[in-house]
């Protein structure tokens, strides 16, 4: 009679957890409705979308999917805010995208050009490099202090830069005053 009762008992387990078991991942995205429903359910909620845009970075085809998408490269360029909010709540990809675009103008001169050109007809950043190009040992003081002050007088949002100091080519011209060269 035990033997009975546990052999009852035993079937009863296995066919219990036979019925429950979860369909497979595989199974689940074969089928259309369902795939279609988790799909709807990920994009209507906030964070799994995130996770999903966070497991997509992490993956070397979703990232290229998503640089490859030029609707999404559009939009994201267009929607200075998002993409402000974007890379101010995620610093990594801040980095990573500081990165890559670094990478690709060392590759494009005529980009690298245009960065430049950009960098030059804005004062604050300037001057923020020429202190950090100091502070590494990479300028000098009183050359830091002279490009400053040739800085001063210039209109630099509405020229291409510091035109007295760079040609079309973003090569160095001849110095704006004598002062200037004495410490190069």
């Amino acid at each position: 009679m035990k033997k009975s009762i546990l052999m009852l008992t035993a079937s009863a387990a296995i066919l219990l957890t036979a019925c429950n078991q979860q369909p497979s991942t595989e199974a689940v995205l074969k089928n259309e409705e369902q795939r279609h429903e988790i799909m709807e359910a990920i994009a209507e909620d906030h964070e799994l979308m995130m996770e999903m845009h966070q497991t997509m970075m992490e993956s070397d085809h979703g990232r290229m999917m998503m640089q490859g998408d030029e609707n999404m490269m559009k939009m994201m360029m267009e929607n200075h805010g998002m993409m402000k909010d974007m890379m101010m709540k995620n610093p990594e990809m801040r980095q990573q995208m500081m990165q890559n675009m670094m990478q690709m103008m060392q590759q494009d001169s005529a980009m690298q050009n245009r960065m430049t050109n950009m960098m030059t007809g804005h004062k604050g950043m300037m001057k923020g490099m020429m202190k950090k190009m100091h502070e590494k040992g990479m300028m000098s003081e009183a050359c830091m202090q002279s490009c400053m002050k040739n800085m001063e007088g210039m209109d630099m949002q509405h020229s291409n830069g510091m035109d007295g100091m760079m040609d079309e080519q973003g090569k160095d011209k001849k110095p704006m005053n004598d002062e200037h060269s004495d410490h190069h």
